[in-house]
């Protein structure tokens, strides 16, 4: 008797566990988790490969169409699991998200990398560039899944922007030091709202890029903040030191730094008798994700070893630039002489020639905008390819508006351009003029007229050698028209 009752009772106990077994295959029938498939748009989108690493992580949120977070879905951490498809899965149970059970559509936003998140905010610093995965920021939404719809596909975009620089030339550059200036680096990300933020009392510092030697392949990279109406475009400067000299040049503000693109530029170093001589020029702009160029970039030349400086100028000679006068220290260029018109254009070139492809200084970036000259004031220049084809034309100058005699002074260190107008008395007469098959002058050119200038107690002065005899005449205004005034007229005998 004892027997069987121990036998129902056991028979009992097995279809009570039976029961709660079903009721658990029912619950979980109703709990749709959700999957997250490989179909992810992962071309170009890390910052150093084109594929996802084993435990790279995203954040992964589920919100109404109102941003409300579902279920308590927040920043719950997904891995790969699969690096060459990109397949993503929960990083254990707690993680799971279910869709609700109700069947209503859902959007799921997700983020990269997975970190922790206040008020669903991550916060970024951008001055460590050496894990750049760490803050290669890329975000993603989809709308409209389900329980009955529980798979999707999250095309992941770069919200930040690279800036690349490759390295050229013949000179050892291990141990580079690479730099951009005003930059914000401590940011955060908005997720459910999809916003760059700049962090509270956050001030812009220098980055310092990453260096990369590649079997070979030399380069340097930065991940920045984009350029939009929080953070606008201003001049940023550029900074290479090698073997304890220093290389600047100037990102001007006219270039946008756009969220997704990469920013692509060439850095050429090479030896030459004077030192180490380098150049920077941008070569296009791509998309990070898509790897579409789109177009030519900028071009941003660095600093340059000036051994000669020529202005070229419609009041010189546009074919053949004049050579300026250099200073002992090698950092001031100078040209002392006539505009013979009013409203000429001029800047300067690094070689006697002023052809395509070559570098040249003038007042803006790109483009053809004239500049006019502001009388006694120190102006920009900058170093600029020098493009003349009609679809990506590159040459623009200074103007200066009035004829008359000026000085223009140009300091390669601080990369100015200064002009000022001579209160000047001219000299000209038969006695300057030179034979025929000399350069001729018949001493009655006044592009070439020496001239007094006037000293602080108001007193004209002039040293010049006459050739032979003949007449001069000293001019007090120069009118470039064949009127006059004089001053003195005078036979002189040698």
């Amino acid at each position: 008797m004892k027997k069987k009752t121990c036998f129902v009772m056991l028979a009992a106990l097995m279809m009570a566990g039976c029961s709660n077994e079903v009721e658990e295959q029912v619950m979980d029938s109703r709990r749709v988790p959700l999957q997250i498939n490989g179909d992810i748009n992962m071309l170009m989108t890390r910052a150093a490969d084109d594929h996802w690493d084993k435990n790279d992580a995203i954040g992964v949120y589920m919100v109404t169409a109102e941003n409300s977070i579902v279920g308590d879905v927040s920043n719950y951490r997904y891995v790969v699991i699969d690096k060459d498809n990109g397949n993503f899965s929960p990083d254990g149970e707690t993680n799971t998200a279910y869709f609700p059970e109700s069947g209503d559509a859902v959007n799921v936003v997700a983020y990269y990398p997975q970190g922790n998140v206040v008020d669903n905010k991550l916060s970024l610093d951008l001055a460590n560039q050496d894990e750049q995965p760490r803050i290669d920021l890329m975000s993603a939404k989809a709308e409209g899944a389900s329980k009955s719809n529980p798979t999707i596909n999250l095309g992941f975009k770069h919200r930040l922007t690279k800036l690349f620089f490759e390295i050229e030339g013949d000179v050892n550059t291990d141990g580079i030091y690479a730099a951009i200036g005003n930059q914000y680096t401590d940011i955060q990300y908005d997720i459910l709202n999809d916003e760059l933020l700049i962090a509270d009392g956050s001030e812009k510092k220098d980055i310092v890029m990453k260096y990369w030697n590649l079997d070979g392949y030399r380069f340097t990279e930065a991940i920045v903040l984009p350029n939009d109406e929080n953070n606008s475009a201003v001049d940023r400067q550029l900074t290479f030191q090698l073997n304890e000299k220093i290389f600047d040049a100037t990102i001007s503000n006219t270039t946008t730094f756009e969220a997704g693109k990469k920013y692509t530029y060439k850095v050429k170093f090479e030896t030459t008798p004077s030192g180490i001589n380098v150049s920077i020029t941008g070569v296009s702009i791509k998309n990070w994700d898509d790897g579409d160029i789109s177009g030519d970039n900028i071009i941003v030349p660095g600093t340059l070893k000036f051994d000669k400086l020529y202005l070229a100028s419609g009041f010189t000679d546009w074919g053949r630039p004049y050579e300026m006068t250099k200073s002992e220290d090698g950092k001031i260029f100078t040209w002392t002489g006539n505009v013979t018109d009013d409203n000429q254009e001029m800047k300067f070139t690094l070689l006697q020639q002023s052809i395509s492809g070559d570098v040249q200084l003038m007042p803006n970036m790109n483009g053809t905008t004239n500049k006019d000259v502001e009388l006694g004031k120190e102006m920009n220049a900058y170093p600029v390819i020098y493009y003349e084809n009609e679809s990506n034309r590159r040459d623009n100058k200074w103007k200066i508006k009035e004829k008359g005699t000026y000085t223009v002074t140009v300091n390669v260190e601080t990369m100015q351009v200064k002009v000022e107008k001579l209160d000047v008395v001219y000299l000209v007469g038969s006695v300057l003029s030179v034979a025929e098959g000399e350069n001729q002058n018949n001493g009655y050119d006044l592009k070439r007229a020496p001239y007094f200038t006037k000293n602080s107690d108001g007193k004209y002065e002039l040293t010049v050698n006459f050739l032979h005899e003949g007449e001069f005449k000293m001019l007090s205004k120069c009118e470039y028209n064949g009127k006059h005034s004089v001053n003195h007229v005078a036979n002189f005998v040698n």
